[in-house]
């Protein structure tokens, strides 16, 4: 695999972190993430929120217009469930289009691309959300939309907040005053920083990662099989073994 080819980002750092053997799955051997409830629904919402943002019109019906156009039954066990998650979507935009209103912030970008490099390598990413306040400072947003809210420790640890404020300050041009993630399904923002050296460590992991990809170093980790996405199918589950004893 060559440098000039190979792409890093936050997706395949996380899977590499998770296991090296997943990584290997998904990004050379071309395995498919089962598609699954929630999986769909987070497109969806993501989707909703873009076309709402650079569609001009952005009034409420507007806002469920997107909602429905985005809308698609993959990975739904049935009816019941796909009405139960239309619901809660509906309630999750009402009260985004709420907070929406009265956000005294300017939405400077929605599903910000940056490429850029980091040491030897192509670093990719994309960013929910940028907004640009009255007093001229800046706010990251990501957007989560499962029903559980992390603790303030996992905000202030998450390496993707980490790579957004990495991206902001050295490609886009601005330092970001306030970085959050935006909990949907609770309608509750959380808060965090990061500073200089957060940075640097997270870039220096990404590009020890890289390495270890270009160098081909794929060692599973049993650790993680239990809650793998394909530990029916990895011939190193350890899931797969114990389920087998079970029968």
């Amino acid at each position: 695999m060559s440098r000039q080819e190979f792409k890093i980002s936050y997706s395949r750092v996380n899977t590499y972190l998770f296991c090296p053997y997943k990584y290997k799955l998904v990004y050379l051997d071309n395995f498919h993430i089962p598609v699954n409830s929630d999986i769909t629904f987070g497109h969806i919402i993501h989707k909703t929120l873009e076309r709402f943002h650079v569609g001009g019109e952005q009034s409420s019906d507007a806002l469920f217009k997107c909602y429905d156009n985005a809308w698609k039954n993959d990975g739904f066990k049935d009816s019941q469930q796909i009405f139960e998650y239309y619901r809660r979507g509906n309630q999750m935009l009402e009260n985004y289009y709420t907070y929406f209103c009265e956000a005294k912030s300017e939405v400077l970008y929605v599903e910000k691309s940056f490429d850029t490099n980091i040491g030897k390598y192509k670093f990719v990413g994309i960013i929910d959300r940028i907004d640009k306040h009255l007093d001229g400072t800046y706010e990251v947003i990501d957007y989560k939309t499962h029903v559980q809210i992390w603790e303030q420790g996992r905000v202030d640890k998450d390496l993707q907040l980490t790579f957004y404020a990495y991206a902001c300050k050295n490609i886009l041009g601005f330092n970001p005053d306030k970085i959050s993630i935006y909990f949907l399904s609770n309608n509750k923002k959380m808060y965090t920083k990061r500073t200089q050296d957060d940075i640097n460590n997270a870039i220096n992991t990404a590009i020890d990662i890289a390495g270890k990809i270009v160098a081909e170093n794929f060692d599973h980790d049993l650790s993680k099989c239990f809650v793998c996405d394909f530990r029916f199918k990895c011939k190193y589950s350890q899931y797969r073994e114990v389920a087998a004893k079970t029968v």
